[in-house]
């Protein structure tokens, strides 16, 4: 058998060529399939998926929430960035166009919202502009908030009230003695300056004062008298307000809760006498 290489001749048998020691008959190779390349030479490999593809998707469940909308939006975009350019070493196009559908939709939502809430506080505003009193008293509560609730600060306020509208009628009950000697006292509030819908100072304070004063009596005994009572309204004042007396003789007298309860008792039972002096004298 001669040599395919060298030409030399061997036996029959060999394998190999006794002058230079190679294959007398080609032997099959092996063929090593070399791994897929891909562009810029890469190794295609099991691609991974893209972290933040999947937190855009996490983030657009929560887009309602103006701050996770946006980042949904922003993780989408730059996860199909990262993707594209990977070369196939990353996966999750289709997560992340979840994720910016879901931030988008959202989003568009809340605009949607957003521009509603506008309408309406204009709506609210050209409302407003048409009545001036009720924007005058919604910045007053804003201010000072609810002037419903009882609190310490409003009680001394309405109590100061009471007093100045005692001290406004006794001024004028003695000016209408002085205007009616044959009359006597005033009787009637509206005769010393009460008007219930007005806005005269006697007007004002009364409304102020979340009391109710009332004339008890008035007329001639022996002489001129009068007694007027101001009783707290439960509503718009705490338990513990005071009740005010006034008359003629001794001015005002402030009771408290149960001082009142006996003063007031011997009012109703007497027909002359003034405000009972077991309370504190107001000036």
């Amino acid at each position: 058998m001669n040599c395919p290489h060298c030409a030399h001749e061997n036996p029959e048998g060999r394998n190999y060529c006794v002058a230079c020691a190679k294959p007398l008959a080609a032997q099959p190779a092996t063929r090593v399939s070399a791994p897929p390349r891909i562009s810029g030479g890469a190794r295609l490999s099991n691609p991974k998926l893209n972290k933040m593809a999947v937190a855009s998707l996490i983030l657009g469940f929560f887009s309602l929430i103006p701050p996770l909308g946006i980042a949904a939006v922003v993780f989408g975009h730059v996860s199909r960035s990262q993707i594209a350019k990977s070369g196939r070493r990353e996966e999750g196009t289709g997560i992340a166009f979840a994720g910016l559908i879901l931030g988008y939709i959202q989003l568009a939502v809340l605009g949607i919202l957003f521009l509603g809430m506008l309408g309406f506080i204009q709506d609210f505003r050209h409302e407003l502009d048409k009545h001036p009193n009720t924007r005058l008293a919604l910045a007053e509560r804003i201010a000072h908030g609810d002037p419903y609730t009882v609190n310490p600060a409003k009680s001394a306020r309405q109590q100061e009230s009471a007093i100045q509208a005692l001290h406004l009628i006794g001024a004028q009950e003695v000016s209408y003695l002085a205007a009616h000697p044959d009359r006597g006292y005033a009787c009637q509030l509206y005769l010393v300056g009460f008007d219930p819908v007005g806005n005269s100072e006697l007007s004002t304070l009364m409304r102020e004062s979340d009391y109710d004063t009332k004339f008890i009596r008035c007329g001639r005994i022996s002489a001129p008298i009068y007694l007027v009572l101001s009783v707290p309204r439960s509503a718009g004042n705490p338990a513990d307000a005071p009740v005010f007396c006034l008359d003629q003789a001794n001015g005002i007298e402030k009771y408290t809760p149960e001082q009142s309860r006996d003063a007031v008792a011997t009012l109703m039972t007497a027909v002359a006498d003034p405000c009972p002096l077991t309370g504190v004298h107001v000036e």
